[in-house]
Parts: structure tokens; sequence; C-alpha cells
């Protein structure tokens, strides 16, 4: 007598392995991809850093950067004979960052950015790297905003979008700023309303509403319009030890 599986336990067999499937591929898949993005996001870290590096080596400390000067002068000075690239931007409608029809990308409560990058380089690995100078009366910031994936999805900050922000002492906007270490140099993340970088505060204040730009999908508490939430979150990622935790707003 031969002995054998009836059409019905068949069914039930490969039934339960479509839903045990369906629960945990997502899972992996999601898990690949944050790991992915934490690896390039050490790259990014890694070329900016150099930049930062070469000029201080080169030129001069980065307290002595002419600010005065528009970002794509500034870019093609202290950025571009540093880097290896493909293309150049001198203006978002260059499409160098180009989302779902727009040019920019998305902050991570999903508002569009399109206007914090004025200059860009498509690098030779298909990273996106972007200089922007942010004006606070007659001080001046620079930033980095980078693309790790280049023009593939989701184009979002805290996702694939990443900053990084150059730190000069010499500029504070506000009174508190004594919390701070004043070391000049260049910070993963963005700053807050005083100037000094994310990475001064703790994981706690950057993943809730309290900070400009922070790590929360609710933006920030303190009222008015608040573009750039998100910048934070490459902060939060290194205070972790380099990976992207359960609660982190992925």
């Amino acid at each position: 007598m031969k002995k054998g599986f009836t059409l019905a336990e068949v069914i039930i067999t490969l039934a339960i392995i479509g839903i045990v499937a369906a629960i945990t591929i997502p899972t992996v898949i999601s898990q690949q991809e944050k790991q992915a993005a934490v690896a390039q996001l050490k790259v990014a870290y890694s070329i900016v850093s150099q930049i930062v590096n070469k000029n201080w080596e080169e030129n001069s400390s980065i307290a002595d950067w002419d600010l005065n000067l528009d970002e794509t002068t500034l870019g093609r000075t202290y950025v571009r004979p540093y880097v290896t690239y493909t293309r150049e931007c001198t203006k978002m409608e260059d499409g160098c960052f180009e989302t779902d029809g727009f040019y920019g990308y998305y902050d991570l409560r999903g508002d569009k950015i399109t206007t914090s990058v004025p200059y860009s380089l498509i690098l030779n690995n298909g990273m996106i790297l972007g200089v922007n100078l942010v004006s606070y009366g007659k001080a001046r910031l620079v930033s980095f905003i980078v693309d790790i994936n280049g023009h593939k999805k989701p184009n979002k900050m805290g996702r694939d979008i990443f900053s990084f922000y150059i730190y000069n002492s010499n500029i504070s906007f506000c009174q508190d700023a004594e919390r701070y270490e004043d070391k000049d140099g260049l910070y993963i993340g963005g700053y807050d309303n005083c100037g000094p970088p994310h990475v001064f505060y703790t994981r706690e204040e950057l993943l809730g509403t309290g900070v400009l730009r922070s790590c929360s999908k609710k933006g920030y508490n303190g009222g008015g319009t608040r573009p750039g939430v998100g910048t934070a979150c490459a902060a939060v990622i290194m205070q972790d030890g380099w990976q992207i935790k359960k609660d982190y707003p992925w």
C-alpha cells in the first residue's frame, strides 16, 4: 500500500508556507535595505571628510573658508577639486536632485524640499553630493546633502538623503551654547537653532520634537514652518553604533 499526502494536506502546507513568507520576507528585505543604507552612509561620510581634510591640508582651516562666495563658486573652490564626478549642476533645475516630477527631494515628514541644493555633483560611484549655504543674519553656514543611492527612490531625508555640517565655533546664534564643545570640524547630521551640530544632543533629544530638523516625523514643536525634518537622522545612526534600530523612523 503506497502512502502520500492528500490534496487537502498539500494545499494547507502551501498556504502555511505562503503566510510565513509573507510575514518574514518584507522584514528580511527591510533589514537588508537598512544595512545597505548604513554602509553607503559610511562611504558618504568618508567622501565628505576627505573633502574637508584635503582643504585643511592644502588651503586653510574651515574657519577661513570664504563664505561670501555663491554656492557654485564655493563648490568649485572647496569641493570639486577633491572628488571624481560625472555631472555638475549649478541650480536645482539642472536635475541632479530630481524626484517624482519636481527638482528636489522629500524630508522625513514627506514635505518637498526644492530650494536647498543650489550646487551639486553626481559622483563616479553614483552618489549625488550637494552644497548648501544657509544665512542667519550676517553669518553663513555650510552643509552637504548626499543622496547615497543617486536618483533611485525614495529620495527621502533619513532614508537615502543624509546631511553633513561644517561647524565653525565662531558662529553662535543664542546664549545657551555653553552646553556644546567649541570644536571646529565636520559633523554628521545638521545643526540646531544655535548653530552647534546635532551630534551634541542625546539620542532621545534627536528622536524627539524639541530639536530643529530632528529625526522625528512629527517635526518641531517650537512652532513656525521648519523644513528639513530628518536632517538629524544621520547623527542618530552614528550614535547607535552605525546601525538602524527598531525605533528609528524608517
